[in-house]
């Protein structure tokens, strides 16, 4: 049964617009990064040339319910840089953010935590969201370091949990969390991440 489409997310950060994506945003710029493994691959999705009309048919499928494919875009020139994929278990009230920077002008420029620590706060306080996990796999290093410098807690390592999309081998994946609680109490320590 088709689910209702809910409320689009729409934030600000200092430097970026943060908004649920719409099909008119299927671009050719997005449809690059699809295919691109460098960005794909830390996902461990597949890079694949895609039409447009299959992105956007991907995007129209989100339902800002149960599902939030969030477009990050530069403020300062509208482009779009990136985006967040963001699964809510609604029952169980947490969410499980996946993030791809495919502007790789913008990697290792800080966006991926100020843009969660935007979402964090919206979706604790005005999604009902409870607990915030990520899933990142072991070999991404870039994520680890994210997670980690963002204060969220390392709470397991499910070993061999994932099969290697390019060489078939079994991949360790770790479990991030971070607690409506936790997140309040960073917050108000005003952490440099968090503006």
């Amino acid at each position: 049964m088709m689910r209702a489409k809910g409320r689009p997310v729409l934030l600000q950060t200092d430097r970026f617009e943060l908004r649920s994506v719409t099909p008119a945003d299927a671009s050719d710029r997005w449809l690059g990064w699809a295919k691109d493994p460098a960005v794909m691959g830390p996902l461990n999705l597949p890079a694949r040339a895609m039409r447009r009309e299959e992105l956007a048919q991907h995007i129209a499928s989100v339902d800002n319910n149960a599902r939030y494919l969030v477009g990050i875009f530069d403020k300062a020139s509208g482009t779009q840089i990136g985006f967040f994929m963001i699964d809510v278990e609604v029952m169980h009230r947490y969410a499980i953010f996946n993030v791809a920077i495919g502007d790789k002008n913008w990697w290792g420029r800080g966006v991926v935590n100020e843009a969660r620590a935007a979402l964090l706060d919206h979706f604790f306080q005005a999604r009902g969201i409870e607990k915030a996990v990520g899933l990142p796999l072991a070999r991404n290093f870039p994520a680890l370091f994210n997670y980690k410098a963002q204060g969220w807690r390392h709470e397991g390592t499910l070993r061999g949990q994932c099969l290697s999309l390019t060489d078939g081998s079994r991949l360790d994946q770790y479990q991030f969390g971070m607690l409506r609680k936790d997140w309040q109490r960073l917050r108000a320590k005003g952490a440099p991440w968090a503006s």
